[in-house]
């Protein structure tokens, strides 16, 4: 055993001094030592330059030569390159955050899945006792066959009951029942969708060079040989380790040199600078309440919402904070309208109809900024400690209808002024209805001429959702087949069973909670497809709506992955 360690010893000392010595280099006599390399020249690098080079510099391994380290660009390329169109722009970083949404819920709720014995969607105590009992009688077999030694009732059933436990601890409304939106409701879809917007995936935003909103092979293969001019001291086509070594300390001090603002941290995710004397009032929803005509020119195409904020009369000047999720226009109104001097969207654009304040839009999202909390009180701390301030107000709602910023409410459900909602008779009004009960603020044709945006803003030719239906029947491009009004919806109690008819009618049935408990289920809406035609942006099977499309006819343009059936 002592020599068996002698010789182990004696093997790790000698391949700690090969590795070393391999470090050593010998000066034979007579020889001049190495002069050190110098600094290359950083200085006349622009900050995000210098962020290129960096990280250029974490992808050199040991001696690498120059066409392998652009090599493993161009991969970190390909991957990010994701839409089929040439070029890495937001919707490619849109499309990947997606992606990884959909499997971080696939894998957050793959355990509440097994446990939905009925498959319909909510999974009750009930199950979870007859899954848990199951579970513990294969585990209880296990052991006894293991060990020969059983569980008693009392065991048993305490470990059933703490499976019931852990499983009921996603409940966030006590019900004791737990839905598909509770179980991924550990999933920060937010921050996963800022930290891949402003930071990109394999391939960081900083190689856009020339700022246009799109990362070109071309453009990244210049950049990255012109930075390999400068860390390549020898010029030999190889960055070895020392030659990576000093470039990667001058990138250091140029980026000191140049006072980053962002401390490293290369997120252009900053809030303007607002008076100290004026009021600063945040809004923060997920949408508008009212929907419009308008398309914005940014990735995927998304409906574009509408909000009312009403402004009370006053002295001092106010800027207003628009924390929103998805592209919405604000109508700034009341008697102190002209108190608004600017808006400032964060995250999702927003856009102004009417007024005279001035909008800019920041990539900042809130769970960027570190704020997660939805309470009013703690989103106006949060948004204060950005700004380093205490006396912010604010509204904070999933939907955002007609906000007062003078009593810092929110109604939700009233239709929006200048509403132009069509006024329909007999199986039409069921759609308006059906509509109303998604987007109860109504309908807003907005000329896109007197909205402010910093984005491209154009009128869609066909409307978004179900209004784009109605559009599209009175062309007679499409039929549709309305239920009777008893089967549109239909109330379910509070601690009842949801039980729904079985076969190809229960596809798109949408279910809503209630506020005092209970849910209310919508059952789809069926539209014949006549023509081909483009279906109206927005218009997904969670609106409850059912597509036929007879033999022969083309399948409606947008319907990908949408269920069409044949008749």
């Amino acid at each position: 055993m002592f020599s068996e360690r002698i010789l182990a010893l004696a093997f790790a000392l000698a391949v700690i001094a090969t590795s070393a010595t391999a470090e050593i280099k010998f000066v034979r006599p007579g020889e001049v030592p190495p002069d050190r390399l110098a600094d290359p020249d950083m200085g006349a690098l622009d900050l995000n330059a210098i962020y290129r080079g960096i990280d250029l510099l974490d992808r050199v391994r040991p001696r690498g030569s120059r066409g392998v380290i652009i090599g493993a660009l161009v991969n970190d390329f390909t991957r990010d390159d994701i839409d089929g169109s040439p070029g890495i722009t937001d919707a490619d970083r849109e499309l990947a955050a997606r992606v990884e949404i959909s499997q971080a819920r696939a894998r957050t709720s793959r355990p509440w899945a097994e446990n939905d014995l009925d498959d319909d969607g909510i999974v009750t105590r009930e199950e979870l006792l007859i899954v848990g009992r199951v579970k513990v009688e294969d585990s209880a077999r296990r052991q006894k066959f293991e060990t020969a030694i059983g569980l008693t009732d009392q065991q048993r059933e305490a470990m059933v009951l703490d499976h019931v436990e852990r499983f009921l601890g996603l409940d966030r409304d006590g019900d004791d029942a737990i839905t598909y939106d509770e179980a991924i409701f550990s999933v920060d879809a937010d921050r996963i969708q800022t930290r891949v917007r402003t930071e990109g995936g394999a391939l960081k935003p900083i190689w856009d060079a020339d700022g246009s909103g799109t990362i070109t092979e071309a453009e990244m293969r210049l950049s990255a040989d012109r930075l390999l001019d400068l860390i390549d001291a020898d010029a030999n086509n190889m960055v070895d380790a020392e030659e990576a070594k000093v470039a990667r300390q001058a990138l250091f001090k140029a980026r000191a040199r140049a006072d980053d603002p962002s401390r490293g941290n290369r997120v252009q995710c900053t809030l303007p600078e607002m008076p100290g004397a004026a009021e600063v009032a945040v809004i923060q929803g997920d949408s508008g309440s009212a929907v419009t005509n308008l398309a914005f020119d940014v990735p995927n195409d998304p409906v574009v919402r509408m909000a009312e904020i009403v402004v009370p009369q006053g002295e001092t000047d106010l800027y207003l904070i628009a924390s929103m999720r998805t592209p919405t226009v604000l109508r700034l109104m009341g008697p102190g309208e002209g108190r608004v001097k600017a808006v400032v969207g964060v995250a999702a654009p927003v856009a102004l109809s009417g007024g005279g304040a001035s909008l800019a839009n920041t990539p900042c999202h809130r769970g960027f900024l570190g704020i997660r909390i939805k309470e009013p009180g703690g989103i106006s701390a949060e948004f204060g400690r950005a700004l380093g301030r205490d006396d912010l107000r604010a509204v904070v709602a999933e939907r955002l209808g007609r906000v007062d910023l003078g009593t810092l409410t929110n109604t939700p459900d009233v239709v929006l002024q200048d509403d132009v909602l069509p006024v329909m008779e007999g199986d039409g009004q069921f759609i308006i209805d059906r509509f109303l009960s998604f987007d109860p603020g109504g309908y807003q044709e907005l000329d896109p001429g007197e909205v402010q945006s910093t984005v491209p803003v154009r009128a869609r030719d066909v409307p978004p959702l179900e209004i784009g239906l109605i559009v599209l029947a009175s062309e007679g491009m499409i039929d549709f087949v309305a239920p009777p009004p008893a089967f549109l919806s239909r109330e379910v109690p509070d601690g009842i069973k949801r039980v729904v008819p079985e076969g190809e009618v229960a596809n798109g049935i949408v279910w809503d909670q209630k506020p005092g408990g209970g849910s209310r289920a919508r059952f789809p809406l069926t539209v014949v497809v006549r023509h081909a035609i483009d279906l109206p942006a927005g218009l997904t099977t969670e609106r409850g709506v059912r597509l036929i499309v007879p033999d022969g006819v083309p399948a409606p343009r947008g319907a990908k992955n949408w269920p069409q059936f044949k008749g």
